[in-house]
């Protein structure tokens, strides 16, 4: 389980550290009450010890050495011991057998000291080789030796106290060293463990409690002067990221904390003033987007739609909602090309003209960044200039079209032609021209007025379109004259063409009045042009014979003719 909350958190580094700190001082108090009741326990064997080794001194000094054997046994009775042994510096128990005595009266050079008549063999009360007899031999005063055992009186200790060879030894002992003998005490330390044990049991209760004493006072001071002011401050901050600027942090301290909730308090004051700017400034743009008449559509870093105004509804024929679904990507159903406009590999960000359900919309699409060149979103434009491109195509039209036929000009003528002769001289491929004018059109305008031309000229403007075909250019060249472009052409072609517009001619009525055409063809590679020019001037030599020749009729351009 994860811990948040700094309070939590204090508590738990607060609890380590006292625990750590008072388990240690707890510790060595055990340690130091155990090593005085461990000192008392010793000082008592010592007193014990050393009251025996008086009253041997009082024995041997009277010459009664008789009565050590009993004495001896008397002293395994006493309360608390075990076992109670005198022993040699050799570590055989002393007045068990005769050797003492013997040496005694050999000293002495008399037999002052009798016998024993039932002596025992003496038994090893200690080896030599023990450290601990071996600093009692050396006469140290007290020896606590590290030989314990467990027993059913508790722990067992086996303690080693000298008795030193004094002047009064001299009288009966050869002296042999610093110590005469070592007394050998055997004990439970059943009492003293009782001791150490209620010493460590009181540690603990004093540990326990003066640990709980100290957490719940200094807790409740870190909760309240420390962890309370920076949960105040938390709270206050998460209700200003969830967009309550109007929170206010209370602090009367002039500690850091004090000056840390003034410092928020400062900060959440400038975040309101700067959010009602902000939001007076977006309410400004929002009404601006919403008013206009184009399209806005508007993205966050993650690509999601955010903004959309009613104008997109209406421009898309989308709903808003399915907008924000369908994203960016997805406005006008072409997401490579859209994704393509927002692609940083295409610096220029030129405006695309989009058909869409109908209607032309010139698109602007650009990926916004900030200084680091970071992207913060996207923001796409889309204009209807559906009326405007219809302007462009009928100004287009109108540019390449004359005015009274509504056939092409001659300008389109020029051009065209042009494109045409390159493609045919390129490729090989046949190409005809036609030209035409209306036979005794003066009389027409003589004899009707010039009206009655412009008709006869309008109606065949309206026959040319009538009877060529889709591809076929129609052209008024100047006049009364006309030139028809042929692609892909050839002569019998081109003259099934030209005789099929002129029986059409010659089958219309204008207000009452029969017309009729004179018509004359160039073909390529027939005629072998190099410009437009020579195929035009081939085809109105053509028109020329056809006139000589009794007008309503069609002549083909040959080389022959056009040489002779």
């Amino acid at each position: 389980m994860k811990i948040r909350r700094i309070r939590h958190k204090l508590l738990i580094v607060l609890a380590l550290a006292l625990s750590l700190g008072f388990t240690t001082i707890a510790y060595f108090y055990t340690r130091a009450v155990e090593t005085s009741i461990l000192a008392d326990y010793q000082r008592t064997l010592h007193r014990l010890t050393e009251s025996v080794a008086m009253n041997i001194e009082t024995i041997m000094a009277g010459q009664h050495a008789e009565v050590m054997p009993d004495f001896a046994r008397r002293l395994k009775n006493l309360p608390g011991v075990i076992d109670f042994r005198i022993a040699r510096v050799d570590g055989t128990e002393a007045y068990l057998d005769n050797l003492t005595i013997d040496q005694v009266n050999q000293k002495l050079g008399e037999t002052k000291f009798p016998r024993r008549k039932d002596p025992a063999e003496a038994p090893k009360v200690f080896a030599l080789t023990d450290p601990g007899v071996a600093n009692a031999i050396e006469g140290e005063e007290v020896i606590l030796t590290a030989s314990v055992g467990t027993g059913p009186a508790g722990t067992v200790v086996h303690f080693y106290d000298p008795i030193p060879h004094t002047v009064k030894c001299n009288e009966c002992h050869e002296r042999n060293g610093k110590v005469r003998a070592v007394i050998k005490l055997t004990t439970s330390m059943a009492e003293a463990e009782r001791d150490m044990m209620k010493a460590r049991l009181q540690s603990l209760i004093v540990l326990v409690v003066a640990l709980v004493l100290t957490m719940a006072i200094t807790g409740y001071m870190l909760g309240r002067f420390v962890a309370k002011p920076i949960e105040d401050i938390t709270a206050a901050m998460k209700k200003v990221t969830g967009g309550n600027f109007n929170v206010q942090v209370r602090s009367a301290r002039r500690d850091e904390l004090g000056r840390m909730a003034g410092s928020f308090n400062k900060m959440t004051a400038e975040l309101q003033r700067s959010y009602r700017q902000m939001k007076s400034e977006q309410e400004k743009l929002y009404s601006v987007i919403q008013g206009a008449q184009e399209a806005v559509i508007v993205t966050d870093a993650g690509g999601e739609v955010v903004l959309v105004n009613d104008a997109a509804e209406d421009l898309l024929g989308k709903k808003i909602e399915q907008i924000r679904a369908e994203g960016i990507f997805n406005v006008i159903d072409q997401p490579e090309r859209f994704r393509a406009m927002l692609d940083d590999a295409n610096p220029a960000r030129e405006p695309v003209l989009f058909e869409y359900k109908g209607r032309w919309l010139l698109t602007s699409a650009t990926t916004i960044r900030d200084e680091t060149g970071t992207p913060l979103g996207s923001a796409a434009l889309l204009r209807d200039v559906t009326l405007e491109q219809a302007l462009l195509k009928e100004l287009a039209r109108l540019s390449i079209t004359d005015a009274l036929t509504d056939v092409f000009n001659r300008r389109h003528l020029d051009a065209t032609l042009g494109i045409e002769l390159g493609r045919a001289i390129e490729t090989g491929l046949p190409l005809a021209v036609v030209m035409f004018d209306a036979d005794h059109f003066k009389k027409f305008n003589d004899t009707h007025g010039h009206d009655q031309g412009d008709r006869v000229l309008q109606m065949l403007g309206k026959m040319m379109k009538q009877t060529l075909r889709e591809y076929d250019v129609p052209c008024r060249y100047g006049g009364e004259e006309f030139v028809v472009i042929l692609p892909g052409t050839d002569r019998e072609g081109a003259l099934h063409v030209a005789e099929r517009l002129r029986l059409d001619v010659e089958a219309m009525k204008v207000d009452g009045l029969t017309v009729t055409i004179s018509l004359g063809i160039a073909c390529f590679p027939l005629i072998d042009a190099k410009t437009p020019e020579a195929l035009i001037e081939a085809a109105d030599f053509a028109l020329y014979r056809s006139k000589e020749g009794g007008r309503n009729r069609c002549t083909l351009a040959t080389p022959e003719m056009l040489a002779g």
